[in-house]
């Protein structure tokens, strides 16, 4: 996997595999995007700006947002550098603690779909 991807190309790439963890109408509510790093410090408020399409996405600088029936959530910073498997692993993992944490799913444990 390239040093750098466009946050386009990250997307492409995460994408698939947060909508495979979840059902058709948490899927239905998704919003997913990019922030930077720095910008998850500042926005306490869950007021993040998203990277625009062809920004460029360097190793441990960017991290993923999502909102699922109206509750935020994110990964750590993306790792890019590890090559596409390592990269839907750790957003798939932090995508199961949140699920885990969630008002609506409490506790509730979903199977890693196949890569």
């Amino acid at each position: 996997m390239p040093e750098i991807m466009e946050v386009r190309d990250v997307l492409a790439v995460i994408r698939p595999a947060v909508l495979a963890m979840l059902h058709p109408h948490e899927a239905a509510t998704l919003q997913l995007f990019l922030i930077d790093v720095g910008d998850s410090v500042r926005a306490w408020d869950n007021s993040w700006t998203p990277l625009q399409d062809d920004d460029v996405v360097i190793d441990g600088s960017a991290m993923a947002r999502w909102r699922i029936l109206r509750e935020h959530g994110g990964s750590g910073s993306l790792h890019i550098e590890g090559g596409t498997d390592e990269l839907v692993a750790a957003v798939q993992s932090d995508l199961q603690d949140f699920i885990a944490c969630s008002r609506r799913t409490w506790g509730e444990l979903r199977p890693l779909p196949p890569r």
